[in-house]
């Protein structure tokens, strides 16, 4: 029986993978800065299921959350680090407060947790933590810089972090989902082709962090198009930008 913490899991792909784990029969501790949704699968899975208010941006947020989990857990063998956040921003109307909310969120609320996960970890003898970036980590994307430079750092973050952990049998794996059905991508007023629904989201990830994935990358064909974008010219790149904004509802 694996023990798992999942942040973000009040809805979207954390709370489609809150819902596989729990039905796999693992133990699982879920964050969320909002905490409504869990009290009806506390009902349901009384022994194998706690949960508590966590906004992963807040460093002492996260000590006190992982303190619950390990409570509640004894210790644990996953952390799905998956809270995340999305903004349109301009550059004509530039403030950068936004900028920081997108990045103490997606990049610094990753880190806060490494700051407790990997002591813990190496004192369990291993463990595994599963981050989920983005595939728009590719590019500065108009309209939508804060988001997927933030995505860049967190996966750079991580690839050095695999690099060094491993020696302390502590495996780090990057989930770079594309589009998924979510409140976050309800936002977007742009074409978002191949999009999946959260529950398939976490199939894909449950499976392939079974077999010992590293990189988990889907949908494939939206992950071959920005391949593809990431080895295109700077030119080229730089004038099809002049024509493409993200527009995200606030």
């Amino acid at each position: 029986m694996k023990n798992i913490l999942i942040s973000g899991a009040s809805r979207g792909i954390g709370w489609a993978l809150l819902q596989k784990y729990l039905k796999e029969g693992c133990r699982v501790f879920a964050l969320s800065r909002n905490t409504l949704n869990f009290s009806p699968l506390k009902e349901q899975f009384p022994n194998a299921f706690d949960y508590s208010s966590c906004n992963v941006a807040i460093q002492s947020d996260v000590e006190i959350a992982i303190q619950n989990a390990t409570n509640f857990l004894n210790n644990i063998d996953l952390a799905i680090l998956n809270a995340g956040i999305s903004g349109s921003e301009s550059f004509e109307n530039f403030s950068s407060d936004k900028y920081k909310d997108i990045f103490n969120t997606n990049l610094f609320g990753v880190l806060h947790f490494f700051e407790y996960l990997i002591p813990l970890m190496k004192k369990n003898n291993g463990g595994t933590i599963a981050v989920t970036s983005s595939l728009a980590d590719v590019r500065g994307f108009a309209g939508s810089a804060a988001y997927s430079s933030s995505k860049a750092a967190l996966t750079r973050t991580l690839e050095a972090a695999r690099a060094e952990l491993h020696r302390h049998n502590i495996k780090v794996v990057t989930i770079r989902p594309g589009f998924v059905r979510t409140d976050m991508t309800a936002k977007n007023r742009f074409p978002m082709p191949f999009m999946i629904e959260p529950d398939q989201a976490a199939e894909i990830i449950f499976n392939a962090l079974e077999t010992g994935k590293s990189r988990i990358n889907f949908p494939l064909p939206t992950y071959l198009i920005t391949n593809l974008l990431q080895i295109m010219p700077d030119a080229l790149f730089d004038f099809v930008m002049k024509f493409y904004k993200v527009s995200i509802d606030e």
